[in-house]
């Protein structure tokens, strides 16, 4: 169950798009919308290189004035500007990077003082169990994202910064299909073309997954089913962790019954997004 938190997402920043156009220009270049984004809601989505990699996770609101605001790695925010100019091309629409606000999340009793403060909010798109999303004024409530990454992790979302950096991942080795972040039937996007065709043709061979441990694990420890190597930590909190690892290889380990490791430590696979 998810603890009650308020946080301010450091590594997080906002990105609005004001303008007549603000809502279409962006339709053919995202993994899911921003076309169907309401007011009250958020939408989970991506933008990928040609190959298929991820470039930004992104959070999509509706500002509730014909604009909208989105929620992105700060690390990726000016290249992603950048990027959003380049695909304006002549669409009627204002791209701006906004210092003067930030990403707030929360869970249990604080989500009422988050809605209090936010332009807009909603929970979260990837799972509603993590707590709900915002978008307020900068200077809001200190830092305790450790409760904030421990509820994602709980829930098995995956994200850019703690669990993968830009291009280094397939999408759903980080399981964005899962997680609502791609609509294989939008049309194209950025990339469309390899992932629709790991989508069609099974071609998914890594997945991030749910362990728990025994004893608290470290980023970066290698995990292992009988021996065979599959992946690493990405994130931890607590007893739980996430892990990217090659599922067909785990698969063959389980059903031969064999011990799942991490650092050599017994682990259990306590992940439900997929079945093996």
């Amino acid at each position: 169950m998810t603890q009650p938190y308020l946080t301010t997402l450091p590594d997080r920043a906002v990105i609005a798009i004001t303008g007549s156009e603000a809502h279409g220009f962006l339709q053919r270049v995202l993994t899911q919308g921003p076309e169907g984004v309401k007011p009250g809601a958020a939408m989970f989505s991506a933008l990928l290189t040609p190959q298929g990699k991820v470039l930004a996770d992104l959070f999509i609101y509706d500002d509730d004035e014909a604009g909208l605001l989105f929620d992105v790695p700060a690390s990726e925010a000016d290249a992603l500007l950048k990027r959003f100019t380049l695909y304006r091309m002549r669409a009627e629409a204002t791209i701006t990077l906004r210092d003067d606000l930030s990403v707030i999340a929360a869970a249990g009793e604080p989500v009422e003082e988050l809605r209090t403060v936010a332009l807009s909010a909603a929970p979260d798109p990837r799972n509603a169990e993590i707590g709900w999303r915002a978008i307020a004024p900068a200077g809001g409530p200190d830092s305790d994202v450790d409760a904030y990454h421990a509820a994602r992790i709980q829930a098995g979302a995956p994200e850019m910064g703690p669990d993968y950096g830009p291009s280094e991942v397939f999408s759903t080795d980080v399981n964005h299909d899962l997680l609502s972040g791609i609509n294989y039937k939008k049309g194209c996007f950025v990339g469309q073309e390899v992932a629709s065709r790991m989508h069609r043709k099974g071609g998914v061979r890594k997945r991030t997954v749910r362990l728990k441990a025994e004893t608290p694990l470290s980023t970066g420890d290698p995990v292992s089913v009988g021996g065979t190597a599959l992946g690493a930590i990405t994130s931890t909190a607590g007893l739980d962790a996430l892990a990217r690892l090659r599922i067909d290889r785990l698969k063959d380990g389980l059903d031969a019954g064999d011990a799942l490791t991490a650092n050599d430590a017994p682990v259990s696979l306590s992940d439900t997004l997929h079945s093996l």
